[in-house]
């Protein structure tokens, strides 16, 4: 009864393995890269056995043949660096090590759920961000990774023997960011800020992104595999309630004063505007919105700002 989860040690993908745990299920393969930060995630976790998918494709189809009875894939990994410069590199990991995990799922008929991201739809603004839409328009090699593979999906749909699921991932905030540096969601990133120099970049462009916490994530994966109205498809999966940056700043400052953490004062006295930096002017989202979502998404990810003080709370309370 076994169920692999990709990128199992990063920060979605061990929040997968803790909601498999909380269910009951420990015999979990992760396949993962290793590295000394994200591992610490795995700590108080129940797998089976860890698989480094830097060993290439050949020694991951070897592994994946032995496994015995596989119930359920769970595809979360992938380089999602929006700055990776070696196009090469990107789609190896990104779209072709997603065909080996789908076909391989397919091969075996159990649900392959993975992740696809909001990215697909690029930095135009637009507000009708629903899948099939003229808003796709990919911006970077990171974004074009996923949008192929969706296509991918998309073109086989009608060949599939089980269901293949692809959630486009909005932002997404919680526990287990540590390791992904610049690459953090913001929430984190402005507690970092705060903590580190006592006020907040914030870029002088306005900025309105949809979040989600990463255990409600986790959540609606798991029921994508349990749930017979989720049928082959690719799916939005955000907050379907987009705030600013600025907001978020407000919400971090604001918790941080109640919490006695930082003195109560004025919260544009924490915040200093910057300049986008040059490198990410054309690669940038300044608008996302997870537009056409299924209802059941939209219930089970609601209250994303009290869920964001509450992340801020656990992160002051770790710190002390």
């Amino acid at each position: 009864m076994c169920y692999i989860v990709t990128g199992g040690a990063g920060f979605v993908g061990s929040n997968m393995v803790k909601k498999l745990n909380e269910k009951g299920i420990t015999d979990i393969v992760i396949i993962d890269s290793y590295g000394d930060d994200k591992m610490k995630n795995l700590l108080g976790l129940k797998f089976r056995d860890f698989v480094d998918y830097q060993d290439g494709l050949k020694v991951v189809r070897e592994y994946l043949g032995k496994i015995e009875n596989p119930q359920g894939f769970f595809h979360i990994g992938a380089n999602a660096d929006v700055l990776e410069y070696n196009p090469k590199k990107m789609m190896n990991e990104n779209f072709e090590f997603s065909k080996l995990y789908c076909e391989y799922s397919d091969s075996k008929n159990i649900p392959f759920i993975y992740a696809s991201s909001s990215a697909v739809y690029g930095n135009g603004g637009g507000k009708n961000q629903s899948v099939g839409s003229d808003e796709e328009e990919p911006h970077n090699t990171y974004a074009w990774s996923k949008w192929l593979f969706d296509q991918y999906v998309l073109g086989n749909k009608d060949h599939f023997v089980n269901k293949v699921v692809g959630f486009r991932f909005f932002n997404v905030f919680g526990w287990g960011e540590f390791h992904k540096g610049k690459n953090a969601n913001i929430v984190y990133r402005f507690y970092r800020f705060i903590k580190e120099k006592n006020f907040i970049d914030l870029f002088n462009k306005e900025i309105i992104r949809d979040h989600i916490w990463v255990e409600d994530v986790a959540e609606v994966m798991y029921q994508a595999m349990l749930r017979p109205d989720m049928i082959t498809g690719i799916y939005n999966l955000g907050g379907n309630h987009p705030i600013s940056h600025r907001q978020v700043a407000e919400i971090v400052v604001n918790t941080m004063m109640e919490e006695g953490v930082i003195p109560s004062q004025e919260v544009d006295s924490y915040i200093q505007l910057v300049d986008i930096p040059e490198e990410l002017r054309e690669k940038f989202q300044f608008y996302t919105h997870a537009a056409g979502q299924l209802d059941f998404i939209t219930e089970i990810a609601k209250g994303n700002d009290v869920k964001m003080k509450e992340y801020v709370k656990a992160l002051i309370k770790a710190n002390k």
